[in-house]
């Protein structure tokens, strides 16, 4: 089994409901959250969890070892010191979601651009409307450096860009575009003829 850290299995005593709602939900398929739900105890749990990280070992005959479990605990590690908001852990925001699935950006640009803004209606006044400057976070990816299971998937979707763009406010940050790319990442994170879920 994984060894101890954000997406292993949960030390006894602790929740697999929350091992569920931590980072690795960045990664979970909707058929293994159908699953997930279904589980009746610990045991049930720990065989999932199991499963659900030999699914996505790239050699799962070398058992001693999984690179991408690796690889993911070292991203959550750093995405929980560069990008926590608040009392909320990085790994658990929109940049650190991204920095887990896809690593660290090639180019990151940080600038501003226009956009509509919304003010409510106050009392006699009807609705604002006017174009403010925002903050933006641009992460631009080379479809090189991405692993051939997600550039499959890239190329069946028509995605020619690989780009995330992240609203920056005060204290936190937005993901305005590249949700899909993510979805098509955690897809991509099964291990093509993976093994079937417990």
């Amino acid at each position: 089994m994984a060894a101890a850290g954000a997406g292993a299995a949960p030390r006894p005593g602790k929740s697999y409901r929350e091992w569920a709602r931590g980072p690795v939900r960045w990664l979970m398929l909707p058929e293994e959250e159908r699953a997930f739900r279904g589980l009746r105890d610990d045991a049930e749990a720990a065989r999932f969890v199991e499963a659900f990280w030999r699914r996505r070992d790239p050699d799962p005959e070398r058992p001693e070892t999984n690179p991408f479990h690796d690889r993911f605990e070292q991203r959550v590690a750093a995405a929980d010191r560069l990008y926590a908001e608040g009392a909320q852990r990085g790994s658990l925001t929109d940049r650190g979601h991204a920095l887990v699935l896809l690593g660290p950006p090639p180019r990151l640009k940080v600038g501003q651009q226009t956009a509509p803004a919304w003010s409510p209606p106050r009392t006699g006044r009807a609705p604002g409307f006017s174009v403010e400057q925002v903050r933006v976070e641009v992460w631009e990816y080379d479809r090189e450096a991405l692993w051939p299971e997600l550039e499959v998937l890239l190329d069946r979707d028509g995605h020619e860009t690989l780009v995330l763009t992240f609203l920056i406010e005060t204290g936190r940050a937005t993901l305005v575009e590249g949700d899909d790319l993510l979805r098509l990442a955690a897809l991509a994170s099964v291990r093509p003829g993976g093994d079937p879920l417990p």
